[in-house]
C-alpha cells in the first residue's frame, strides 16, 4: 500500500525535476542564442579573411609586375651604357667604379636613388 509521506517524496521529486527542467531550458536558450552569435561572427571573419587574401594575391601580383620592371630598365640601362661605353672607348684614366664608397642601405629620403645592380634587385 502507498503511504503519504511516499506520495509527498515524488511529488518533491516531481518539483524539483520541473525545476532542473526549467533551468535547463533556460540554460540551452543562452547557449543556442551564444552559438548563433559565434556563427555569425565567424561567417563575418571568413568574409574578411577571404578578402584579405584576395588583396594579398593582388599585392604579390602587383610587387612582381614591378620587379619585372625594374629588371627590363635595369637591363636596358646597362645595355645602354655598354653601347655608349663602346662607341666612346674606355678613357685611359677612367677607373673602375668602387663598390665600397657606396653605402649599404639607401637613406629613406624623397631623392631618387641611384640604379641598382642585378644583386641588389633580386630579393627574393
Amino acid at each position: 500500500m502507498i503511504t503519504l509521506e511516499q506520495i509527498r517524496l515524488l511529488d518533491s521529486k516531481i518539483t524539483r525535476a520541473i525545476e532542473l527542467i526549467r533551468v535547463l531550458k533556460d540554460e540551452n536558450g543562452t547557449l543556442r542564442k551564444g552559438l548563433e552569435s559565434a556563427q555569425k561572427r565567424m561567417k563575418e571573419l571568413e568574409t574578411l579573411v577571404d578578402g584579405f587574401k584576395t588583396d594579398q594575391r593582388e599585392i604579390e601580383t602587383v610587387i612582381v609586375r614591378t620587379l619585372r620592371n625594374l629588371d627590363d630598365l635595369e637591363e636596358s640601362a646597362t645595355a645602354g651604357k655598354k653601347g655608349d661605353r663602346a662607341a666612346a672607348g674606355p678613357s685611359p684614366d677612367a677607373a673602375p667604379p668602387s663598390r665600397a664608397a657606396e653605402p649599404d642601405s639607401a637613406p629613406l629620403s624623397s631623392a631618387p636613388a641611384s640604379p641598382a645592380t642585378k644583386e641588389e634587385l633580386d630579393i627574393f
